[in-house]
């Protein structure tokens, strides 16, 4: 009957550390971001068959250097202190995939040019 008695209090011990500790780390945990990528970085990835740049309508049009397909480039781009367009071009056919919108003072942003020349072609960011 003791042992019983004693196996209750250790499960009933065992709850309210697991509670606390719960309750610990719910109370520490830090607001999620919208991006992994450090302020004012831009990446971008060539992750479909065709090379990419990354350019900026409000900057005049200005455009990255080439990524080829398969590899990523990562830029400090700075900020214009305001939410803009990134357009990501694919250079062969000078078509536009995708636009994303930065700003560099709220976060960084990265950037997969996905998709087949000529077929479907689209941008993933995180």
């Amino acid at each position: 009957m003791r042992f019983i008695k004693n196996t209750k209090r250790v499960a009933a011990a065992v709850v309210a550390a697991g509670a606390m500790t719960a309750g610990l780390l719910a109370g520490t945990a830090g607001t999620a971001s919208a991006s992994t990528i450090q302020n004012q970085w831009v990446q971008l990835c060539a992750q479909g068959n065709y090379p990419a740049v990354v350019q900026f309508p409000q900057r005049g049009n200005f455009e990255s250097v080439i990524v080829s397909p398969g590899q990523c480039q990562w830029w400090n781009f700075g900020s214009i202190h305001a939410w803009e367009p990134i357009n990501v071009i694919d250079v062969w056919s000078n078509r536009t995939v995708g636009t994303t919108w930065y700003n560099g003072d709220v976060s960084g942003v990265g950037i997969g040019a996905q998709g087949q020349e000529g077929g479907s072609q689209w941008i993933q960011t995180w």
